[in-house]
């Protein structure tokens, strides 16, 4: 189809509104321009352009071109109305005006979106062509024009009909998408139409939500009233409406009229020339209000507030300038500046008021301060990059420094408030059914005072908070200057490096998972994944941030997995399919090209298929589980068989993954279809077959093991997101009770921290193999036991990744002589009748609480031995019938067993994992020099055989079969 033109150029597409002279309007861009030929009629000319979607009649092109419904003459230029038609809209028995209004705007709109598509497809020209962008910005112009007037009349027609619905209730969100998809409804007969409605229906959705946000933040008493307003609704908003309220009038207006004045006012007039104050008195009171003002506040509202302040701030210096005045921020001025830009960084409004301020007069000597206080270090890492030189960034690393020597004093005060506590169920906690831990917890604590377990769950929060402020700290060095990297670096490899530091960032992310979630997360996601960053340190951070993901972002899924609700599965499948995201392949130590990735995704895409479809009882479960593991083991295989390491091994990083995910997704599943998760209590037969379930994964675990828990899954707890008791709407109704799922989902969800303690320990990190492996205790005590845990404590829950935690990171790197002392200080009554809830009598329990030469407890020797005699010591029969044994022993023999058993203890440095497995009946022999030559000696027990042939010598029943 031609577009008409005069000189080349098309003759209305210069003149989008008609010439006011003009008699015949110009034709547009959808009409043909058609000279007359001899033998030429309207009715001929109307038959070659008729289309069925733009039919032409003679009438037509007669009324267009104004001329009479005859005889044309050969030459004469007629405009052929080729419009496209759109269907009428559904008829309405008792239309109303506002319908007539939208009906007519409608027509406007598509005729002009028509004009500007025909335009587009029939411009024959090159873009660059200098009339190109001025004819069509005129056309577009024409159709947001129709737009906005369809918009107007249809907010009308919404609200129209909403009043004369005469319900008496607010046109709210939900009223205009009911009475909207009324509107949508009419042009169900032509798709442009209905497409147009819904998107003005949206629209007025839009607006009604920034208008209403607005609103209610004016409607604030004060500053700080919009301010908390504007930081709760914002994130409530869709996407369209939160971009399109950070840009509107209506909050510009808000932020001058109403916020900005709170910090803005002392600004105002010439405060320079007041002697009594000095003239910096004044913009540090600005920036100090500021600070105060967005404390906690969104950070795209704290931005905008920023930019606005420091547009204020430069208006005051210019102004004092010119009257001589050459003013500096001075010490508070600066330190709030810092801490300004510490909390605006990371988005666009914040990035450039951050940009605005590395040109203000601050106290360079003193911008570390406001970092040291726990700002990030977004100032100086800015002055960096626009000024160059090292000073800046020598500021942000004092200043971080400084603060994360803060946060090592909080860990000593945890690990001093916790260090009985974590030691006795470390060392004792291993002898008792679950209920009995948590009786010698809660006499414990309630012995300890009120205040105790208060004291413990503050400091804990303390030093979670402070880890995570580390995080951020160590995202802002990170974007250092290029020249600037290696400095920063290493200054980072040295806080990671920090056992303490380490302990708060490692109890930050399991905290906080969803930090992951945040800016700074995925920037250090990202860093961590890809540049190779701060060495070895950095690949130790590296798994802590993969942790978080994995519990955040998939596991997360599962808790709530219920294989008869499609929407649920849909949310598995999405949650399985955030295994695939690059970054975290890396940080698994797989690169993402290549044929171990590619295998990799295939078996992620395979675990959705073993996912617990509706009406899988344990049997077609655990056949999944096995399918998905033998497909993994297939590919293993064949890397073997092409000299190739294993990746999907139960022992390496990406097979104990996929393991684990889909081992959670199965249990939930199985959990929630049958409907077992309502109950506080388990039956054997859940028990039977959860263990059945977790043997299918292949994880080489026991049931009891795989029971590591990420932290207390209750109330106000470590992971307390996961699930904590019953929920409505986010609600708990009953505090401190456990469901089944809660419970199981306790079991499940920290098997990476039980592994994460085994790769620690052989790579000889022991502080990291300490915080994982007591997250596992806590997990499992707290998870099998049929009680509220959280309540023995107080308002929450400490022990996941506390105890033993920070009991390697009270005594890293003590020598010998101070790490037996430290274990000696137990060696009391608090520990006796710590002991005495595992049924030991207490003549036992005294005996048992001497500890070896080097500070090692009998106790765990005596359990793993048991252990391996076949006990099950996670069942209460075969726990019970143990201590009973110990208990049948008299006093001097039971001393004498545990003599060896402390020998034994200090040859294995404590790692009772190091007990061998020979069952040969045998005393150990040794010899030492004598005068009279070589002398044969009992050895050290090393084996179960030792320890049978020890307590047969002394004259100690044997253990009895389990």
């Amino acid at each position: 189809m031609g577009i008409p033109s005069i000189d080349g150029v098309p003759y209305h597409l210069q003149y989008p509104q008609a010439p006011a002279q003009a008699v015949v309007p110009p034709p547009q861009p959808q009409e043909e321009y058609h000279q007359v030929e001899a033998g030429d009629t309207l009715e001929s000319i109307a038959q070659k352009y008729s289309t069925p979607e733009a039919p032409v009649t003679a009438q037509q092109i007669a009324e267009r071109n104004q001329i009479d419904n005859g005889a044309i003459d050969p030459g004469k230029d007629l405009i052929v109305p080729t419009i496209k038609q759109h269907a009428a809209p559904k008829a309405d028995p008792n239309p109303s005006p506002e319908q007539a209004k939208s009906d007519e705007a409608m027509k406007k709109y598509l005729n002009a979106e028509d004009n500007l598509a025909a335009f587009d497809s029939g411009y024959t020209r090159q873009h660059n062509d200098p009339d190109y962008q001025p004819i069509r910005s005129g056309y577009a112009s024409l159709s947001t024009t129709a737009r906005e007037e369809l918009q107007k009349s249809i907010a009308a027609e919404i609200k129209a009909d909403f009043d004369a619905s005469a319900n008496g209730g607010v046109l709210d969100a939900k009223a205009i998408q009911q009475y909207g998809a009324e509107v949508v409804k009419r042009y169900d007969n032509d798709p442009a139409g209905k497409a147009a409605a819904e998107a003005a229906v949206k629209e007025v959705g839009i607006q009604h939500e920034v208008d209403s946000t607005l609103k209610a933040a004016g409607a604030a008493p004060d500053a700080k009233g919009a301010v908390d307003t504007l930081s709760r609704e914002l994130p409530k908003l869709s996407p369209e409406a939160q971009t399109r309220l950070l840009s509107s009038d209506g909050f510009d207006k808000l932020v001058e009229q109403k916020i900005g004045p709170a910090f803005t006012d002392s600004l105002k007039g010439e405060p320079w020339k007041d002697s009594r104050s000095g003239p910096a008195s004044k913009p540090a009171e600005s920036l100090q209000k500021l600070e105060k003002l967005i404390e906690g506040a969104e950070p795209r509202i704290a931005g905008a507030l920023a930019e606005h302040g420091v547009d204020a701030l430069k208006d005051f210096l210019g102004r004092a300038e010119n009257d001589g005045y050459s003013i500096r921020l001075g010490i508070d001025g600066t330190r709030s500046l810092v801490h300004i830009a510490g909390q605006v960084g990371g988005t666009s409004e914040g990035d450039i008021a951050i940009q605005g301020m590395t040109d203000l007069p601050l106290d360079g000597s003193q911008i570390h301060l406001g970092v040291s206080e726990g700002a990030r270090p977004n100032l100086s890492i800015a002055m960096a990059q626009a000024h160059g030189g090292p000073q800046s960034v020598d500021a942000a690393i004092m200043g971080v420094q400084m603060y994360a020597g803060s946060v090592n004093g909080n860990v000593d005060k945890l690990a001093k408030h916790t260090d009985e506590l974590s030691w006795l169920i470390n060392n004792h906690g291993g002898s008792m059914t679950p209920d009995q831990l948590n009786q010698a917890i809660k006499d414990y604590t309630s012995g300890a005072g009120s205040n105790w377990a208060k004291t413990a769950e503050e400091l804990q929060n303390k030093v979670a908070d402070q880890g995570k402020t580390l995080l951020d700290q160590i995202d802002s060095l990170s974007n250092a200057p290029a020249d600037q990297q290696d400095k920063t670096k290493k200054a980072i490899e040295g806080i990671l490096g920090d056992t303490k530091s380490a302990y708060a960032i490692s109890l930050a992310l399991k905290q906080h998972p969803d930090y992951i979630d945040s800016l700074a997360g995925k920037r250090l996601m990202q860093n961590l994944a890809y540049t190779g960053k701060f060495g070895e340190q950095g690949i130790k951070l590296g798994k802590e941030i993969a942790n978080a993901y994995i519990r955040n972002d998939v596991l997360s899924a599962a808790h709530n997995y219920d294989p008869r609700n499609p929407a649920s599965i849909r949310q598995a499948e999405q949650s399985i399919d955030k295994l695939k995201n690059p970054a975290l392949i890396k940080l698994l130590g797989l690169d993402v090209e290549g044929g171990k990735y590619q295998s990799y995704v295939k078996l992620v895409d395979e675990l959705k298929k073993s996912l617990p479809a509706a009406g899988d009882g344990t049997e077609q479960i655990i056949a999944k589980l096995k399918t998905h593991a033998e497909a993994m083991n297939n590919v293993d295989r064949r890397f073997t068989a092409e000299s190739s390491r294993p990746v999907f091994e139960k022992n390496q990083p990406a097979g104990q993954l996929l393991r684990m995910v889909g081992l959670g997704f199965a249990t939930m599943g199985f959990m929630n279809s049958a409907s077992k998760a309502n109950d506080g209590q388990f039956s054997l037969t859940n028990k039977n077959d959860l263990k059945a379930i977790v043997d299918a994964a292949n994880l080489g675990q026991k049931g009891t093991e795989l029971a590591v828990g990420l932290g207390m899954v209750t109330e106000d707890s470590t992971l307390g997101r996961f699930g904590a008791g019953n929920k409505l709407d986010g609600v708990s109704i009953d505090p401190g009770r456990w469901t089944r799922a809660d419970r199981v989902f306790g079991y499940l969800s920290a098997g990476f921290d039980y592994w994460n303690a085994v790769e620690a320990h052989q790579k000889g990190d022991d502080v990291r193999a300490g915080m994982y492996l007591t997250a596992g205790v806590g997990g499992t005590m707290a998870a099998l036991s049929g009680t509220t845990f959280a309540s023995a404590l107080g308002a929450g829950s400490w022990l996941g990744p506390v105890g033993i935690g920070l009991v390697v990171v009270a005594t890293a790197g003590l020598t010998m002589k101070d790490r037996i002392e430290h274990s000696n200080a137990h060696m009391n009554e608090a520990s006796a009748k710590f002991l005495e809830h595992a049924k030991f009598n207490p003549q036992v329990s005294q005996a048992l609480v001497d500890q070896s030469g080097e500070g090692w407890s009998p106790v765990t020797l005596l359990a793993r031995y048991a252990e391996a005699k076949g006990y099950k010591l996670d069942e209460p029969g075969a726990r019970d019938q143990f201590v009973a044994w110990v208990n049948a022993m008299p006093t001097d023999k039971l001393e004498r067993l545990r003599t060896e058993l402390h020998q034994a203890l200090d040859k294995f440095d404590g790692d009772v994992s190091k007990l061998g497995s020979d069952t040969t009946v045998v005393r150990p022999e040794a010899y030492i020099a004598t005068r009279g030559g070589a002398a044969k000696v009992d050895g050290i027990v090393a084996t179960v055989g030792h320890i049978d042939a020890v307590v047969r010598d002394f004259g100690i029943a044997q253990l009895p079969t389990p």
